[in-house]
Protein backbone atom coordinates (compact mmCIF):
# COMPACT_ATOMS: atom_id res chain seq x y z
CA UNK A 1 0.00 0.00 0.00
CA UNK A 2 2.91 2.28 0.37
CA UNK A 3 4.49 1.54 -2.35
CA UNK A 4 1.29 2.03 -4.49
CA UNK A 5 0.86 5.70 -2.76
CA UNK A 6 4.05 6.92 -3.55
CA UNK A 7 3.63 5.85 -7.28
CA UNK A 8 0.21 7.67 -7.47
CA UNK A 9 1.90 10.75 -5.70
CA UNK A 10 4.43 11.13 -8.16
CA UNK A 11 2.06 10.41 -11.18
CA UNK A 12 0.26 13.74 -9.99
CA UNK A 13 3.41 15.63 -9.35
CA UNK A 14 4.06 15.05 -13.46
CA UNK A 15 0.48 14.66 -14.58
CA UNK A 16 -1.53 17.21 -12.25
CA UNK A 17 -5.64 16.72 -12.22
CA UNK A 18 -7.44 18.70 -14.53
CA UNK A 19 -9.07 22.13 -12.69
CA UNK A 20 -12.94 21.60 -11.62
CA UNK A 21 -14.93 22.56 -14.53
CA UNK A 22 -16.82 26.33 -14.00
CA UNK A 23 -20.37 25.16 -13.34
CA UNK A 24 -21.88 29.37 -12.51
CA UNK A 25 -20.86 32.56 -13.26
CA UNK A 26 -19.94 34.61 -16.46
CA UNK A 27 -16.57 32.77 -17.82
CA UNK A 28 -13.37 34.54 -17.26
CA UNK A 29 -11.82 37.09 -20.27
CA UNK A 30 -8.41 36.41 -21.41
CA UNK A 31 -7.03 39.81 -21.88
CA UNK A 32 -4.97 38.41 -24.38
CA UNK A 33 -8.04 37.61 -26.60
CA UNK A 34 -9.04 40.13 -29.29
CA UNK A 35 -12.91 39.05 -29.96
CA UNK A 36 -13.16 40.69 -26.60
CA UNK A 37 -11.58 44.20 -27.19
CA UNK A 38 -13.85 46.54 -28.73
CA UNK A 39 -12.57 48.78 -30.95
CA UNK A 40 -15.33 51.08 -31.30
CA UNK A 41 -15.42 51.45 -35.05
CA UNK A 42 -18.66 50.48 -37.10
CA UNK A 43 -18.53 47.08 -39.23
CA UNK A 44 -17.53 47.92 -43.08
CA UNK A 45 -20.53 48.99 -44.49
CA UNK A 46 -21.62 46.12 -46.97
CA UNK A 47 -20.41 46.12 -50.62
CA UNK A 48 -23.46 44.65 -52.96
CA UNK A 49 -20.57 44.02 -55.70
CA UNK A 50 -19.19 41.73 -53.72
CA UNK A 51 -22.05 38.98 -53.33
CA UNK A 52 -21.12 38.03 -56.96
CA UNK A 53 -17.58 36.56 -55.54
CA UNK A 54 -19.41 34.12 -53.43
CA UNK A 55 -20.22 30.90 -55.30
CA UNK A 56 -22.09 28.69 -52.76
CA UNK A 57 -23.63 25.17 -53.17
CA UNK A 58 -27.11 26.85 -51.79
CA UNK A 59 -27.46 29.78 -54.23
CA UNK A 60 -25.20 29.13 -57.12
CA UNK A 61 -27.42 29.02 -60.22
CA UNK A 62 -27.30 25.68 -62.21
CA UNK A 63 -26.34 25.03 -65.68
CA UNK A 64 -29.47 25.53 -67.49
CA UNK A 65 -30.41 22.41 -70.36
CA UNK A 66 -29.27 23.12 -73.75
CA UNK A 67 -28.84 21.20 -77.15
CA UNK A 68 -26.34 18.85 -77.15
CA UNK A 69 -23.59 19.49 -79.34
CA UNK A 70 -21.28 16.63 -81.49
CA UNK A 71 -17.71 17.13 -80.67
CA UNK A 72 -15.55 15.71 -83.59
CA UNK A 73 -12.00 15.79 -83.87
CA UNK A 74 -9.56 17.72 -85.04
CA UNK A 75 -11.30 19.93 -82.62
CA UNK A 76 -11.77 23.47 -84.03
CA UNK A 77 -11.50 26.47 -81.48
CA UNK A 78 -13.45 29.49 -81.84
CA UNK A 79 -12.72 33.34 -80.38
CA UNK A 80 -13.02 33.70 -77.22
CA UNK A 81 -13.46 30.09 -76.15
CA UNK A 82 -13.74 29.48 -72.44
CA UNK A 83 -12.24 26.29 -71.89
CA UNK A 84 -11.86 24.48 -68.19
CA UNK A 85 -10.32 21.39 -67.25
CA UNK A 86 -11.97 19.32 -64.75
CA UNK A 87 -11.76 15.79 -63.40
CA UNK A 88 -9.21 14.11 -61.59
CA UNK A 89 -5.67 14.40 -60.38
CA UNK A 90 -4.15 13.76 -63.49
CA UNK A 91 -5.48 17.66 -64.79
CA UNK A 92 -4.70 19.03 -61.23
CA UNK A 93 -1.15 18.26 -61.19
CA UNK A 94 -1.35 19.20 -64.78
CA UNK A 95 -1.99 23.26 -63.84
CA UNK A 96 0.87 22.70 -61.65
CA UNK A 97 3.41 22.85 -65.09
CA UNK A 98 1.30 24.51 -67.58
CA UNK A 99 2.33 23.20 -70.73
CA UNK A 100 -0.78 22.12 -71.74
CA UNK A 101 -2.29 25.45 -71.68
CA UNK A 102 0.69 27.12 -72.86
CA UNK A 103 0.70 24.76 -75.89
CA UNK A 104 -3.21 25.49 -76.43
CA UNK A 105 -2.66 29.52 -76.30
CA UNK A 106 0.31 29.08 -78.51
CA UNK A 107 -1.51 27.53 -81.43
CA UNK A 108 -4.56 30.12 -81.00
CA UNK A 109 -2.97 33.07 -80.34
CA UNK A 110 -5.77 35.02 -82.25
CA UNK A 111 -8.59 33.31 -79.99
CA UNK A 112 -8.00 35.28 -76.97
CA UNK A 113 -8.41 31.90 -75.36
CA UNK A 114 -10.02 31.54 -71.07
CA UNK A 115 -8.61 28.14 -69.52
CA UNK A 116 -9.48 27.61 -65.66
CA UNK A 117 -8.40 24.23 -64.04
CA UNK A 118 -11.52 22.97 -62.01
CA UNK A 119 -9.98 19.37 -61.66
CA UNK A 120 -9.87 17.68 -57.86
CA UNK A 121 -7.69 14.65 -57.32
CA UNK A 122 -9.90 11.81 -56.03
CA UNK A 123 -13.03 13.12 -58.17
CA UNK A 124 -14.82 10.66 -60.00
CA UNK A 125 -17.49 10.83 -62.65
CA UNK A 126 -19.93 11.04 -59.52
CA UNK A 127 -18.24 10.91 -56.41
CA UNK A 128 -16.77 14.86 -55.73
CA UNK A 129 -16.99 15.17 -52.42
CA UNK A 130 -16.27 18.96 -51.25
CA UNK A 131 -16.37 21.37 -48.31
CA UNK A 132 -19.76 22.60 -46.90
CA UNK A 133 -21.40 24.01 -48.79
CA UNK A 134 -18.71 24.58 -51.31
CA UNK A 135 -20.28 24.79 -55.25
CA UNK A 136 -20.69 21.70 -57.45
CA UNK A 137 -18.24 21.62 -60.61
CA UNK A 138 -21.83 22.24 -62.48
CA UNK A 139 -22.30 25.66 -60.87
CA UNK A 140 -18.38 27.01 -61.31
CA UNK A 141 -18.56 26.23 -64.77
CA UNK A 142 -22.12 27.57 -64.94
CA UNK A 143 -20.57 30.96 -63.49
CA UNK A 144 -17.56 30.87 -66.01
CA UNK A 145 -19.93 30.39 -69.01
CA UNK A 146 -17.74 27.13 -70.50
CA UNK A 147 -17.51 26.42 -73.81
CA UNK A 148 -15.45 23.58 -74.17
CA UNK A 149 -14.53 20.92 -71.01
CA UNK A 150 -11.54 18.62 -70.85
CA UNK A 151 -12.27 15.58 -68.83
CA UNK A 152 -9.78 13.18 -67.52
CA UNK A 153 -11.57 9.99 -65.73
CA UNK A 154 -11.27 6.68 -65.17
CA UNK A 155 -8.03 6.16 -63.11
CA UNK A 156 -9.69 6.49 -59.40
CA UNK A 157 -12.64 4.14 -60.67
CA UNK A 158 -10.22 1.49 -61.95
CA UNK A 159 -9.45 0.73 -58.35
CA UNK A 160 -12.96 -1.10 -58.66
CA UNK A 161 -11.35 -4.10 -61.08
CA UNK A 162 -12.45 -5.79 -63.63
CA UNK A 163 -15.94 -6.83 -61.38
CA UNK A 164 -17.11 -3.24 -61.20
CA UNK A 165 -16.50 -2.10 -64.62
CA UNK A 166 -19.87 -2.69 -66.09
CA UNK A 167 -20.98 -0.47 -63.25
CA UNK A 168 -18.33 2.49 -64.12
CA UNK A 169 -20.22 1.98 -67.75
CA UNK A 170 -23.28 2.98 -66.40
CA UNK A 171 -21.95 5.52 -63.96
CA UNK A 172 -19.83 7.14 -67.12
CA UNK A 173 -22.77 7.35 -69.43
CA UNK A 174 -24.99 8.88 -66.81
CA UNK A 175 -22.37 11.70 -66.19
CA UNK A 176 -21.69 12.24 -70.04
CA UNK A 177 -25.55 12.57 -71.24
CA UNK A 178 -25.67 15.02 -67.95
CA UNK A 179 -22.74 16.85 -69.06
CA UNK A 180 -23.35 17.40 -72.64
CA UNK A 181 -26.71 19.01 -72.33
CA UNK A 182 -25.70 21.26 -69.86
CA UNK A 183 -25.67 24.63 -71.84
CA UNK A 184 -23.03 26.29 -69.38
CA UNK A 185 -22.53 28.49 -71.59
CA UNK A 186 -25.99 29.92 -71.94
CA UNK A 187 -26.44 28.57 -75.45
CA UNK A 188 -26.07 24.78 -76.46
CA UNK A 189 -24.19 22.00 -74.28
CA UNK A 190 -20.05 21.79 -74.47
CA UNK A 191 -17.92 20.02 -76.75
CA UNK A 192 -16.45 17.78 -74.82
CA UNK A 193 -12.81 15.78 -74.69
CA UNK A 194 -12.64 13.10 -72.31
CA UNK A 195 -9.08 11.69 -71.12
CA UNK A 196 -8.46 8.35 -70.44
CA UNK A 197 -6.00 6.84 -67.79
CA UNK A 198 -2.04 7.32 -68.29
CA UNK A 199 -0.73 3.89 -67.47
CA UNK A 200 -0.22 3.07 -64.03
CA UNK A 201 3.64 4.68 -63.28
CA UNK A 202 4.06 2.25 -60.34
CA UNK A 203 2.04 -1.10 -60.92
CA UNK A 204 2.40 -3.89 -62.61
CA UNK A 205 0.82 -5.98 -65.74
CA UNK A 206 -2.26 -6.62 -64.16
CA UNK A 207 -3.13 -3.43 -62.81
CA UNK A 208 -2.15 -2.22 -66.34
CA UNK A 209 -4.25 -4.16 -68.06
CA UNK A 210 -7.43 -3.16 -65.72
CA UNK A 211 -6.59 0.45 -67.13
CA UNK A 212 -6.59 -1.03 -70.76
CA UNK A 213 -9.77 -2.19 -70.07
CA UNK A 214 -11.14 1.00 -68.30
CA UNK A 215 -9.79 3.02 -71.21
CA UNK A 216 -11.66 0.96 -73.65
CA UNK A 217 -14.90 1.22 -72.03
CA UNK A 218 -14.35 4.95 -72.25
CA UNK A 219 -13.69 5.02 -75.54
CA UNK A 220 -16.78 3.17 -76.60
CA UNK A 221 -18.67 5.36 -74.21
CA UNK A 222 -17.07 8.80 -76.02
CA UNK A 223 -17.93 7.11 -79.48
CA UNK A 224 -21.52 6.32 -78.70
CA UNK A 225 -22.25 10.08 -77.54
CA UNK A 226 -20.84 12.04 -80.01
CA UNK A 227 -17.91 13.16 -77.41
CA UNK A 228 -14.30 13.55 -78.82
CA UNK A 229 -11.93 10.74 -76.94
CA UNK A 230 -8.29 10.65 -75.99
CA UNK A 231 -6.22 7.47 -75.11
CA UNK A 232 -3.64 8.09 -72.58
CA UNK A 233 -2.74 4.98 -71.62
CA UNK A 234 -0.84 3.33 -74.52
CA UNK A 235 1.21 6.14 -74.98
CA UNK A 236 2.59 6.05 -71.34
CA UNK A 237 2.98 2.50 -70.63
CA UNK A 238 6.62 2.78 -72.74
CA UNK A 239 7.60 5.95 -70.48
CA UNK A 240 5.64 4.38 -67.07
CA UNK A 241 8.31 1.37 -67.32
CA UNK A 242 11.59 3.69 -67.58
CA UNK A 243 10.79 4.91 -64.65
CA UNK A 244 11.77 8.77 -66.12
CA UNK A 245 8.07 10.24 -66.06
CA UNK A 246 7.42 10.31 -62.19
CA UNK A 247 9.32 10.74 -59.27
CA UNK A 248 7.24 8.79 -56.51
CA UNK A 249 5.28 6.12 -59.01
CA UNK A 250 2.17 7.83 -58.94
CA UNK A 251 2.06 11.68 -60.44
CA UNK A 252 3.65 12.58 -63.57
CA UNK A 253 6.61 14.96 -63.14
CA UNK A 254 7.51 17.72 -65.70
CA UNK A 255 8.66 14.99 -68.24
CA UNK A 256 5.97 13.06 -67.72
CA UNK A 257 3.46 16.08 -68.26
CA UNK A 258 5.13 17.09 -71.64
CA UNK A 259 4.65 14.19 -73.17
CA UNK A 260 1.41 13.96 -71.56
CA UNK A 261 0.65 17.89 -72.81
CA UNK A 262 2.48 16.36 -76.38
CA UNK A 263 -0.43 13.14 -77.00
CA UNK A 264 -3.56 15.14 -75.82
CA UNK A 265 -2.48 18.22 -78.48
CA UNK A 266 -1.68 16.05 -80.79
CA UNK A 267 -4.96 13.94 -80.63
CA UNK A 268 -7.23 16.65 -80.08
CA UNK A 269 -6.06 18.50 -83.12
CA UNK A 270 -4.25 15.96 -85.39
CA UNK A 271 -1.14 18.22 -85.59
CA UNK A 272 1.98 18.65 -83.39
CA UNK A 273 2.23 20.85 -80.86
CA UNK A 274 3.99 24.17 -80.80
CA UNK A 275 7.23 24.44 -79.15
CA UNK A 276 6.55 25.67 -75.45
CA UNK A 277 7.70 29.54 -74.90
CA UNK A 278 9.31 29.30 -71.32
CA UNK A 279 8.04 32.51 -70.17
CA UNK A 280 4.76 32.41 -71.51
CA UNK A 281 4.46 28.88 -69.32
CA UNK A 282 5.76 30.51 -66.76
CA UNK A 283 2.97 32.94 -66.63
CA UNK A 284 0.86 29.99 -67.35
CA UNK A 285 2.01 28.35 -64.23
CA UNK A 286 1.34 31.82 -62.25
CA UNK A 287 -2.20 32.45 -63.67
CA UNK A 288 -3.20 28.85 -62.51
CA UNK A 289 -1.93 29.54 -59.03
CA UNK A 290 -3.56 32.40 -58.19
CA UNK A 291 -6.95 30.86 -59.89
CA UNK A 292 -6.13 27.77 -57.35
CA UNK A 293 -6.55 30.02 -54.66
CA UNK A 294 -9.64 31.44 -55.98
CA UNK A 295 -10.99 27.98 -56.58
CA UNK A 296 -10.32 26.30 -53.73
CA UNK A 297 -9.91 28.79 -50.59
CA UNK A 298 -7.29 27.22 -47.79
CA UNK A 299 -10.28 27.92 -45.04
CA UNK A 300 -13.63 27.40 -46.81
CA UNK A 301 -14.99 27.46 -43.68
CA UNK A 302 -14.77 30.87 -43.42
CA UNK A 303 -15.89 31.29 -47.32
CA UNK A 304 -18.75 28.67 -47.83
CA UNK A 305 -18.88 27.07 -44.53
CA UNK A 306 -20.92 28.42 -41.26
CA UNK A 307 -18.59 32.10 -40.87
CA UNK A 308 -19.14 33.38 -44.47
CA UNK A 309 -21.70 35.72 -43.39
CA UNK A 310 -19.06 37.16 -40.84
CA UNK A 311 -15.09 36.85 -41.56
CA UNK A 312 -15.92 35.00 -45.14
CA UNK A 313 -17.91 38.87 -46.04
CA UNK A 314 -15.13 40.92 -44.67
CA UNK A 315 -12.07 38.83 -45.56
CA UNK A 316 -12.79 36.46 -48.08
CA UNK A 317 -14.67 37.92 -50.46
CA UNK A 318 -12.66 40.98 -51.61
CA UNK A 319 -9.54 38.28 -51.14
CA UNK A 320 -11.56 35.95 -54.02
CA UNK A 321 -12.02 38.98 -56.26
CA UNK A 322 -8.82 39.82 -56.61
CA UNK A 323 -7.40 36.42 -57.51
CA UNK A 324 -9.82 36.67 -60.19
CA UNK A 325 -8.13 39.89 -61.17
CA UNK A 326 -4.95 38.01 -60.72
CA UNK A 327 -5.99 35.00 -63.04
CA UNK A 328 -7.47 37.65 -65.56
CA UNK A 329 -4.49 40.18 -65.49
CA UNK A 330 -1.95 37.07 -65.74
CA UNK A 331 -4.02 35.67 -68.53
CA UNK A 332 -3.67 38.99 -70.55
CA UNK A 333 -0.16 38.68 -70.34
CA UNK A 334 -0.18 35.12 -71.94
CA UNK A 335 -2.47 36.20 -74.90
CA UNK A 336 0.28 39.25 -75.32
CA UNK A 337 3.02 36.44 -75.31
CA UNK A 338 1.43 34.24 -77.48
CA UNK A 339 1.16 37.15 -79.92
CA UNK A 340 4.64 37.16 -79.87
CA UNK A 341 4.73 40.66 -78.16
CA UNK A 342 7.76 41.24 -75.81
CA UNK A 343 7.01 42.16 -72.52
CA UNK A 344 9.37 42.05 -69.39
CA UNK A 345 9.16 42.56 -65.97
CA UNK A 346 6.33 41.23 -63.31
CA UNK A 347 2.68 41.19 -64.54
CA UNK A 348 0.82 44.73 -63.66
CA UNK A 349 -1.68 44.49 -61.19
CA UNK A 350 -1.72 47.85 -60.63
CA UNK A 351 -5.43 47.77 -61.10
CA UNK A 352 -6.42 45.61 -58.14
CA UNK A 353 -8.94 47.57 -55.19
CA UNK A 354 -7.30 47.28 -51.39
CA UNK A 355 -8.20 44.82 -49.48
CA UNK A 356 -10.28 46.54 -46.49
CA UNK A 357 -8.99 47.04 -43.19
CA UNK A 358 -10.49 44.54 -40.93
Amino acid sequence: MVFRTRIFALFLAIVPLAAPAQTKGPLPVNPADAKNVETGKAPPPADPGLAKYGIYAESAPFPVKGEAVVTTLPLKLEKGDRIAFVGNGLLEQAGRYGILEAMLYQAHSDLDLVIRNFAWSGDEVDLQPRPDNFATVAQHLAREKIDVVFAAFGFNESFGGGEKLDEFKTRLARYLQELKTSAFNGKTGPRIILISPIADLGGGEGRNAILASYTEAMREEAKAQGIGFVELHRPTLAVAKSGKASDNGVHFNEAGYRLFAHEVFQSVFQVSPPDVNEALRSVVVDMNRQYFRRYRPLNTFYYTGDRNKDYGYLDFLPAMRNFEMMASNRESRIHALARGEKIEGPVDDSNLPPLDAV
